[in-house]
């Protein structure tokens, strides 16, 4: 070190302090900057060398970038390591100066071979700081030892701190340039994006008033970017969207939300487009609004689409309101000649001795049985496909239901040598009851129709969180490739002849509509020669079933015997007929109505009736339950009563349960109607 007086010593240093401080003011070159800050710590310190390490990122040392005194090719190319017991490595990790005044009794120092190498002997290092993180270390060294004082110390400390401020002014210059030209490139990007996007896009102030549109405005509307701004934009919109725009507008801007809304814009040539709006709010860092964002999008093509939908879902509604009409005319309009031979089929057979006829009668009714057969499986299927059919979903005990399926074709069964078995837990499951009864007896009638030897198996079983309905038989099979096929109208594998007691081959078209309407999974697994299995899924229900959901009960009371007096309430004559014929022949009186104020008014002069049979459409603005009712209570006593009817629109099944009246559903086979009068005789 050079030995230089008090006062030239300080003085050497002031300057060297202002120097660096101006210097650092002004430089916006970094390695300059450090060339300086060497060439200023040299001098203060009146030292042969100094040295600028800076910190290597992903490395735990200093390389040399800048320095006095040192031999060409040393910078750049001189590492300092950050060892604790070096003066770069101990000065980073003290945050502090510290020296070493005379290394050749520092054996084990890291950097001694460097040194030495260069006759240096004594050593000061200060730590570099930019915005408090370390990014290097400042050293001076000289040839000879040397005791390093407080003052020589806070000069190297101050220098460093200066050198730390002005690499952070850089950096924190070089930042905002960078922001700056990153803005600047990103104005210019969104300003060419919005000119070439197929959108109109604009914005507007916090208050809400355009200040911008892209070029596609103009193109779009033919008004100018200028005259829009200036608030004519209104004058394009639709007279009927123009009062409703302008309020969401509003709204969107007095609460901050986002604006949407479609509606019609004029184009150019004059014509309407419809157009979807938005805009979002974009805030500052304090949350306010500084600026609303939007587009506008041409959708006129899907808003077409879109009314011509609701046109044809329109159209479709209608024509199914005129099907379910027509469904209803012709359900009551075909059963009521049908119900009318029936009865008087059964008439005929008690009026005739003859075998022969006996067997001619039999003919008619199974081709009558098949014809009503065949009218209900329609009918069944069209109100599916129109979805007339209103679903009453409840808990639903399936042991009660299977019994009574199984119980009903169990002759079947045994005539062919069958044996049908069911096996159920006894669980409830929720679905609508009818339409659940009837996938199941389709499915159980193709088994048993189709199953030559073997047997059939009815089986409720848990499955997951639900249940699964599996309907089991060992008949022929079904091949993989003809499993979608079975659903289909009209659809017989095993029938190609198309003979009658075949079945008609809707059967499965109906589980099929009949479940999806209830959302039950239908899976058919089939292996031919040995059977098939039919599963239908089905939610489970805690619940048990609901009150009164079985067939009604007869009432109680006094209970007519065969005999008895029969008030029969029916409009139509070949019915009239019929019923009365066979009733009478059976040994019924038979009291006529055609409406029920005829029926009320012949009551006080006529026999008391002792049961009623009524059909339920009636004329003079009184159906067969109401009608009922009114009897009932004209006599002041409950008579077991019978209501027919061949509606399918109206609930009035569940209706006739709560009054505690049979019900029967057109067309009636005479031994069903007798099977009801004959419920009602005494018991012996």
């Amino acid at each position: 070190m050079t030995i230089l007086s008090r006062p030239d010593r300080e003085l050497s240093r002031q300057r060297a302090l202002a120097d660096l401080g101006a210097f650092a003011l002004t430089c916006d070159d970094r390695q300059t900057l450090l060339e300086v800050a060497a060439h200023q710590a040299a001098q203060a310190l009146a030292a042969t060398h100094s040295m600028i390490g800076r910190y290597r990122a992903g490395q735990v040392d200093f390389l040399a970038v800048a320095g006095r005194g040192w031999a060409p090719g040393i910078l750049d190319r001189t590492v300092l390591t950050a060892h604790p017991d070096g003066p770069a490595g101990r000065a980073s990790l003290s945050g502090q100066p510290v020296l070493f005044a005379d290394l050749t009794l520092e054996p084990h120092h890291p950097d001694r071979a460097l040194f030495a190498a260069h006759g240096l002997r004594c050593i000061a290092a200060t730590p570099i700081r930019s915005d408090g993180d370390a990014v290097g270390v400042l050293l001076v060294a000289g040839p000879h030892p040397h005791q390093f004082d407080a003052t020589d110390l806070d000069l190297l400390d101050s220098l460093s701190t200066l050198t730390g401020a002005a690499i952070h002014r850089l950096e924190v210059e070089a930042e905002r340039d960078a922001l700056l030209g990153e803005l600047r490139d990103s104005e210019q990007r969104y300003r060419q994006m919005t000119e070439l996007i197929p959108h109109i896009v604009w914005t507007a102030d916090p208050n809400g008033q355009v200040d911008y549109y892209n070029r596609r405005w103009t193109d779009y509307t033919g008004l100018r970017v200028t005259d829009a701004v200036r608030g004519e934009w209104p004058d394009c919109l639709h007279p009927d969207d123009s009062d409703r725009t302008a309020a969401a507008w509003a709204q969107a801007v007095n609460t901050g939300c986002a604006y949407e809304i479609e509606h019609r814009i004029r184009r150019s040539d004059g014509g309407w487009r419809w157009m979807l709006s938005r805009g979002w709010p974009m805030y500052d860092r304090h949350g306010r609004i500084v600026k609303w964002f939007g587009t506008a999008t041409d959708i006129d093509a899907e808003k077409q689409v879109q009314l011509a939908l609701g046109a044809a879902r329109d159209t479709a509604e209608r024509a199914n309101r005129s099907k379910s009409r027509f469904l209803a005319a012709a359900s009551h309009d075909l059963r009521q000649p049908l119900n009318a031979i029936s009865l008087l089929l059964g008439t005929l057979r008690g009026r005739t001795a003859e075998p022969e006829a006996h067997d001619i009668i039999r003919q008619i009714e199974g081709s009558l049985d098949g014809m009503i057969e065949l009218f209900e499986t329609l009918l069944d299927l069209s109100k599916l496909e129109s979805g007339v059919v209103e679903l009453d979903i409840r808990p639903v005990c399936l042991s009660t239901m299977l019994s009574r399926i199984a119980q009903d074709f169990s002759p079947q069964a045994r005539a062919k040598g069958l044996r049908l078995r069911i096996r159920s837990s006894g669980a409830f499951c929720l679905t609508d009851a009818t339409l659940l009864e009837r996938i199941v007896r389709n499915l159980v009638a193709n088994a048993v129709r189709y199953t030559d030897r073997g047997g059939i198996l009815i089986a409720a079983r848990h499955r997951g969180g639900g249940l699964r309905l599996d309907v089991i038989d060992s008949g022929q099979g079904i091949p993989d490739e003809r499993l979608e096929e079975i659903f289909l109208e009209f659809q017989q594998l095993q029938n190609e002849a198309r003979e009658r007691s075949g079945g008609h081959g809707l059967g499965l078209a109906i589980v099929r509509r009949a479940a999806q309407s209830l959302g039950h999974r239908i899976e058919v697994r089939s292996r031919l020669g040995h059977g098939s299995r039919f599963s239908v899924e089905l939610p489970l229900s805690s619940a048990p079933a609901a009150a009164g959901s079985g067939p009604p009960q007869a009432p109680t009371g006094a209970i007519p015997q065969r005999g008895a007096t029969v008030l029969l309430l029916e409009d139509d004559p070949l019915i009239q007929i019929a019923t009365r014929m066979l009733l009478e022949d059976q040994g019924y009186r038979v009291l006529v109505a055609q409406t029920a104020a005829a029926a009320l008014s012949s009551l006080p002069g006529a026999d008391s009736p002792d049961l009623i049979l009524a059909d339920y459409r009636l004329p003079g603005g009184t159906d067969g339950l109401t009608a009922i009712e009114q009897i009932r209570a004209a006599l002041g006593r409950s008579l077991p009563a019978t209501l027919i009817t061949g509606d399918v629109t109206e609930d009035v099944e569940q209706k006739a349960r709560a009054l505690g009246v049979h019900f029967l559903r057109k067309p009636v086979k005479p031994g069903d109607l007798l099977a009801v009068l004959d419920a009602c005789r005494p018991r012996t």
